[in-house]
């Protein structure tokens, strides 16, 4: 083997190396990547409920306000 082979498998041996390490290092991010989004998805999913029992709890606050109006309005007629 003269010197040009061995030349050229030691730059292929160090280009693979550096390849397999990039490939781990892009499928490690990756994974980082999607447990942060779905970190971020459950957030996101857990304010959404809270929004959504709010608006439920207002819906039933808005009706017992009406009753409390209606009878507020019906006392205010009969004292006229």
């Amino acid at each position: 083997m003269n010197g040009l082979e061995q030349t050229f498998y030691i730059m292929a041996i160090i280009f693979m190396s550096i390849s397999f390490l990039l490939l781990i290092a892009l499928v490690s991010a990756v994974f980082v990547i999607k447990s942060k989004i779905n970190k971020i998805h459950d957030n996101i999913e857990a304010r959404l409920s809270s929004i959504t029992n709010l608006a439920e709890k207002g819906g039933e606050w808005a009706a017992v306000a009406s009753k409390f109006v209606s009878k507020g309005a019906k006392a205010a007629k009969t004292k006229r």
